[in-house]
């Protein structure tokens, strides 16, 4: 199962923020899970792999530089994903019965709504990885397009042997799409997939733009947090946001198939490194 579920929510008066409250968000989920089911809370917080849940930034007030300014009154969202039948079932849980209030780095904000439909909010939604896969799989489409376009909606990089590569090349892309889709989906794609992409795919055009993140590391349950002194020389993290477009050069109808599938999964999964801490927003286009 796949859901994403939207936290609206209100600021009762004006304050400052960090910009980047994305690990603080990631408290937050891992508390209100904890309320409902101690133990998967705690797998979820020692889990060293790819995490079965994406949460975004707080999209809420304006920022400058390093901070986030929120005026009293004003509305906004934080969205959470969950990729496994465990983590779906506490958001569908927190869809019918949100708290009435939630903090983030220490400020309170009051939660006015929730939602995983998409005909209410447009980054909402759920389901089956078997309705999801069945379009592209079961046959696939005639004549998939030889065109993916993707919007990335918060900062993007990936990782790759020590160093950060802030740009979308179409293996580090699918290939991070494939991991999560493996690890995650009952249904298992071809391995080459990866390969087919870096062979195959070529980045056709893209409008696109640096965004410079700071490592922060959790202070706490939503405490506010400090740099990460495991981030070696990177103090902070480049990434990039807006759109690209993937031209595939083999128009085999089943590779063709596989890519949809997974720029459709990519809605919920994010894409590249901490997507567990607002990073990695991505959705087809």
């Amino acid at each position: 199962m796949l859901t994403s579920l939207i936290l609206q929510l209100q600021a009762p008066a004006e304050t400052n923020l960090p910009a980047n409250l994305g690990r603080a968000g990631q408290s937050l989920l891992l508390r209100l899970i904890a309320a409902r089911e101690a133990t998967l809370a705690q797998e979820l917080h020692q889990a060293e792999k790819a995490r079965p849940y994406t949460v975004s930034n707080l999209v809420l007030g304006k920022r400058a530089g390093g901070s986030l300014h929120v005026q009293g009154g004003q509305s906004g969202w934080l969205r959470f994903t969950g990729l496994t039948k465990a983590v779906s079932h506490h958001l569908i849980r927190l869809a019918e019965q949100p708290p009435e209030s939630v903090e983030l780095d220490g400020y309170q904000f009051r939660v006015s709504g929730a939602t995983l439909d998409p005909a209410v909010h447009p980054w909402a939604g759920q389901i089956a990885y078997q309705e999801l896969a069945a379009p592209y799989l079961l046959g696939g489409r005639a004549s998939p397009g030889s065109t993916l376009r993707l919007e990335f909606a918060s900062p993007t990089t990936f990782r790759s042997q020590g160093r950060f590569l802030p740009l979308p090349q179409p293996e580090l892309v699918f290939g991070s799409l494939l991991d999560r889709w493996q690890t995650f989906a009952p249904i298992a794609l071809h391995p080459d997939t990866r390969r087919f992409a870096a062979a195959a795919v070529a980045l056709s055009r893209y409008e696109l733009r640096t965004r410079g993140m700071p490592y922060v590391k959790s202070g706490g349950a939503g405490g506010r947090g400090s740099r990460d002194e495991t981030a070696g020389p990177y103090p902070t993290l480049i990434g990039f946001t807006g759109r690209a477009s993937f031209a595939v050069l083999n128009r085999d109808r089943y590779w063709l198939n596989v890519l949809h599938l997974l720029a459709a999964f990519a809605f919920y999964s994010g894409v590249g490194y901490q997507t567990a801490a607002g990073l990695g927003q991505v959705r087809q286009i």
